[in-house]
């Protein structure tokens, strides 16, 4: 008997584990692109790719249709396509109204109760996720699997979790914008007002001062809600580039072409009563001749969120006690300064390093607590930094692109490649830190393309007798402002999305129902003939009706035609508006020189993976949630379609 106890002792400790006692660790990285991971890989620039694809894996991994943040990471998140889940685009179209909306989040308004100047909250607002379907970690964590899900895009506010969930893509800065950045000048070549992404302020250096404000939340409080703000100060030394900002208690010395560190500021609502806190970093880039500082968008403060960012709310302020204050904003990365010009490439690339560092420092300490817990668990962490740059600074490495300039330095030249090499370094720390503790798998949403051609979708439909616009009608009017609709059957806003104007459906409907799936096809057959007649290139090479690209309840919810963009092209700027413009084609010459949203099959993202893949060939997004399921010994929902790649 003794024998046999001993023996049955070794056979429990020789034992593979349990599968709710596994552990792993995926590292989302926005826009990884296969085929440039593979050739830096094949240069040996990456050994730490190399090492953990040749432990397990690698493939590409099939996108979403579109090929949208929102789109991919909601395919992730619930295993399920857009027909289920209802997310189509960034920009969603409320047909009864024909206004534009965010995909992902619904405001609710408030109650209140007016008193003078003054008003009483009676029921209190709020922000709705309207993604549809349960987030694959609701899963695991029924079955007694710990989870920690770091910044998920598309998961603002933040699912109710068991575990752990800091929200991403989606959380808005303290203003409730995507993010809005602020910039003081007193240099007569900038004129004061709104920019996209930011405001100017005109700022006068007197006697070495300068005085200005910093927009904060509107006042709910008061009647018609203005904007809060924090006056502050900027003393210039008379000899030196150096100035000291004075703002709330904090004093902030910088020299020019210095970031500060965060700075905490709080905006009054209700005197001595209610306020709210936010963080804030300056960027000094000149003192004379010409004073211009930069603030980034105010965020939220993690240590006393203003909004739900997190999951339980204690645990954004665990993570500020942990690692000190951090970015909270959706897409840290000031892409909105660098487009207005505010911030130079190379300043803009000294921010995203400044997020990056941030990520680095708060994923060793969520690795540390992961592998402290116990036997199994999954820890999501995810970064920005590759998509973001790969936005806006690929026109310095593509020589196609229409604004490459031949004498780029060559630290822009190789900046997207460098954040590749910057990832990899954190992989391996990653790898050293688990060992053999946990599984490791790196994916990403989708890949990359160059974006060198704007398409004008709504000119194209003009030309092909879809679309009319009102009598003397400014073509530049946004949000579909100039078309006819009693004559226009078909029309886009958005980036990828062409809707159908039908009769009972959208509010000036021509379209008959019976009429709209034929119409559809009839659209998708003539964009797949259309070229560009300065190449002869085809310019959409995967459209798609609705019917066609996905399955569900939420089908009904979709644009009726789906609009992949050949390698290269992708809708104009004025296309994502609803503006008409003339001309059919545009050089894109914007700093956003990089882009995803085409066809799904030219940017395909990237798996790579410590478990050995099984057939990855083919493989998607949602095979890649069943997989993390089922490798737990979680059985995927019944509208999880994806197979198992592990």
């Amino acid at each position: 008997m003794r024998g046999l106890l001993a023996g049955l002792l070794v056979l429990a400790l020789t034992a593979p584990a349990a599968a709710t006692e596994r552990r792993l660790v995926v590292l989302g990285i926005d826009g990884l692109d296969p085929g440039l991971l593979g050739q830096l890989m094949d240069q040996g620039r990456l050994p730490a790719f190399r090492a953990l694809s040749q432990r397990g894996g690698l493939s590409p991994l099939q996108t979403s249709v579109p090929p949208q943040s929102p789109v991919a990471w909601s395919d992730f998140i619930t295993g399920t396509n857009p027909g289920e889940h209802g997310i189509f685009d960034f920009i969603a179209l409320e047909r009864d109204t024909l206004q534009p909306r965010m995909s992902t989040t619904r405001v609710r308004d408030a109650a209140f109760w007016s008193v003078g100047e003054w008003r009483v909250p009676l029921r209190g607002g709020g922000t709705e996720l309207l993604r549809r379907g349960r987030a694959f970690w609701e899963l695991l964590e029924e079955k007694g699997i710990p989870t920690t899900i770091f910044r998920v895009p598309a998961n603002y506010p933040p699912v109710e979790t068991a575990g752990r969930a800091l929200s991403g893509m989606g959380t808005p800065d303290l203003q409730g914008s995507p993010g809005t950045f602020s910039f003081y000048t007193d240099a007569l070549e900038w004129s004061p007002g709104r920019v996209p992404g930011g405001v100017v302020h005109r700022v006068h250096v007197l006697r070495g001062t300068a005085r200005a404000r910093l927009e904060g939340p509107p006042n709910a409080f008061r009647r018609d809600a203005p904007r809060t703000g924090v006056d502050f100060e900027v003393h210039v030394d008379a000899e030196n580039p150096v100035a000291e900002i004075r703002i709330g208690d904090a004093r902030v010395l910088l020299r020019e072409g210095e970031w500060s560190d965060w700075v905490r500021v709080r905006f009054e609502l209700v005197p001595v009563v209610a306020s709210v806190p936010g963080l804030v970093r300056f960027y000094l880039k000149s003192v004379r001749p010409g004073f211009r500082l930069y603030a980034s968008p105010v965020n939220i403060d993690p240590a006393e969120p203003a909004q739900p960012i997190a999951a339980p709310a204690s645990y954004a302020r665990e993570l500020s006690e942990a690692v000190g204050p951090f970015y909270t904003q959706e897409m840290p990365e000031d892409t909105k300064a660098l487009s207005a010009h505010v911030l130079e490439p190379a300043e803009f690339l000294a921010q995203s390093e400044l997020v990056l560092d941030e990520r680095r420092r708060l994923l060793r300490h969520e690795l540390g607590r992961f592998l402290e817990q116990g036997p199994g668990g999954l820890l999501f962490f995810y970064f920005s930094s590759i998509d973001q740059r790969s936005h806006m600074l690929w026109r310095h490495m593509d020589t196609a692109h229409p604004l490459h300039a031949p004498d780029t330095p060559s630290s822009l030249v190789e900046a997207v490649r460098e954040s590749y090499v910057q990832l990899d370094a954190i992989l391996a720390d990653v790898l050293e830190r688990v060992g053999d503790a946990a599984e490791v798998v790196v994916m990403s949403d989708h890949g990359f393309a160059p974006f060198r051609h704007q398409v004008h979708l709504n000119a194209w439909l003009e030309r092909e007798g879809y679309l009319h616009l009102r009598h003397g009608a400014d073509r530049g009017a946004r949000w579909l402002g100039a078309i006819d609709w009693s004559r226009t059957r078909a029309f886009a806003v958005g980036l990828n999305s062409l809707y159908l104007n039908v009769r009972g459906r959208e509010r000036h409907g021509v379209v008959d129902p019976a009429e709209r799936e034929a119409l559809a096809e009839e659209i998708a057959g003539r964009l797949a003939a259309w070229t560009d007649p300065r190449s002869g290139a085809h310019v959409v090479t995967q459209p798609l009706t609705r019917e066609r690209a996905y399955s569900g309840p939420a089908v009904g919810d979709a644009p009726d035609v789906l609009v992949g963009y050949a390698h290269g092209y992708r809708a104009s700027w004025a296309t994502t508006r609803g503006e008409v413009p003339g001309e059919l084609f545009e050089d894109n010459d914007r700093e956003w020189s990089g882009d995803h949203c085409m066809d799904a099959r030219a940017v395909p993202g990237t798996l790579v993976s410590s478990i050995p893949l099984d057939e990855p060939a083919g493989a998607g997004l949602r095979d890649l949630t069943v997989s993390i399921l089922e490798w737990f010994g979680v059985e995927p929902l019944e509208g999880m379609r994806g197979r198992s790649v592990f």
